[in-house]
């Protein structure tokens, strides 16, 4: 996070590389937010801090399996039932240019992507770096967990890792994801997307750029008061 103390607006938002629904969150939110600063000329800082959530610490990367084979199988739901969930969101998708392929979106541990995000962060790339990370996993199908994917995005993007021996790795990044969930806990957040404006306002899910417009509109209220 960068000059936090000239922001008008913080936004914490805690997420997973693995949950549909945290893509389609932050994508609403960034329309609401620029229809807000439209008409609200005088909010153009607004910071975005991420927050690392892990749906499945536990989750591990398995060759060959897709999302949706994992979901029929730990769900107890047939293939039918998984993929009329899926078309869903695949239409929802299109909807703010997401290419969804859960045909071939893997199953995988996302720590390390938490890790790159930490990194991102503190070099004002976050929201870049996560949707790099988005798209890898949903689009590309690509093993976030693994370090060549890892490394591709933080090259793509100018992401300089050389601080860190084993950035992917370090006691730190981790640490600070250890405190992202024990944040999570605190507030009591069971579920992502989690959003907290300002630590005043919350919501939680991904519930349309209106809803987020809506928010917005009430934080900025309160603190013209």
């Amino acid at each position: 996070m960068e000059n936090c103390d000239l922001c008008d607006m913080i936004i914490e938002i805690w997420s997973d590389i693995a949950c549909p629904f945290c893509y389609l969150g932050f994508k609403q939110l960034e329309l609401a937010i620029v229809n807000f600063r439209e008409a609200n000329p005088n909010y153009q800082n607004i910071d975005i801090v991420w927050k690392s959530f892990q749906l499945n610490p536990e989750a591990e990367y398995e060759p060959g399996k897709t999302v949706t084979q994992y979901l029929c199988e730990v769900k107890n739901l047939s293939e039918g039932q998984v993929n009329q969930m899926q078309s869903q969101i695949v239409e929802q998708g299109k909807n703010y240019n997401i290419d969804f392929q859960f045909d071939k979106t893997p199953v995988t541990n996302t720590q390390k992507a938490h890790a790159l995000i930490h990194i991102a962060q503190k070099q004002g790339k976050g929201n870049e770096c996560k949707i790099a990370l988005f798209n890898h996993h949903f689009t590309y199908g690509n093993n976030v967990f693994d370090h060549s994917t890892l490394n591709k995005i933080a090259n793509d993007l100018n992401i300089d890792l050389s601080p860190w021996i084993n950035p992917f790795e370090d006691a730190e990044l981790l640490q600070e994801i250890e405190e992202d969930a024990y944040a999570a806990q605190q507030f009591n957040i069971r579920g992502v997307p989690y959003f907290i404006f300002n630590r005043a306002y919350a919501i939680s899910g991904a519930h349309g750029e209106e809803t987020f417009f809506k928010v917005l509109e009430t934080v900025r209220i309160k603190y013209d008061q």
